[in-house]
This record gives structure tokens, C-alpha cells and sequence, in this order.
């Protein structure tokens, strides 16, 4: 039987199980900062192959400021990233 399940623009179907190379590679320099003791908290976000969101929070960043402004920043770069070619 034929799936009538269509990806929309930016959105993948479930199931995709394709390596993410790039994600795999920054994963790596983040674990090499973290193990150096370079990287002292964080904070993530992703979606796994059947749509579900997983989540890591390492936040014991003592400046509180500091964290939401990077959050913050981090939310109007995702925006900008994913919208500029739609003017």
C-alpha cells in the first residue's frame, strides 16, 4: 500500500532514518569541549526520527542573564535562518 504521508517545505516525514553527518561532527566538537572542560553548560534541542523531541539540559551556567540572552539570541537566529529566503 502507498503512503499518502507528503513532507511539507522544511518538515521531514517520520521515520527518516538518514545519518546527519553535520550533526554528528558538531556533536563530537561539543563532547571534546565538554571533556577539556572548555564547555560548562548546556542546553539543547532536537527531534529524533519518529518526530520526538529530545532535550538536554547541563545548566549550571552561573550568570542566569547570560543563558536567557543566549537563548534568546539563539531563538531569533533559528527565526532568521529559516525565513529569509521567504521574503
Amino acid at each position: 500500500m502507498t503512503s499518502n504521508v507528503k513532507a511539507l517545505p522544511g518538515s521531514r516525514v517520520p521515520g527518516d532514518r538518514t545519518v546527519n553527518t553535520a550533526l554528528v561532527e558538531a556533536l563530537r566538537l561539543l563532547l571534546g569541549r565538554a571533556e577539556s572542560g572548555e564547555l560548562q553548560s548546556f542546553i539543547g534541542t532536537g527531534f529524533q526520527a519518529d518526530n520526538l523531541r529530545a532535550s538536554l539540559w547541563c545548566d549550571h551556567h552561573k550568570d542566569l542573564y547570560a543563558m536567557l540572552g543566549s537563548l534568546a539570541w539563539l531563538q531569533a537566529e533559528y527565526v532568521h535562518r529559516h525565513t529569509e529566503g521567504l521574503k
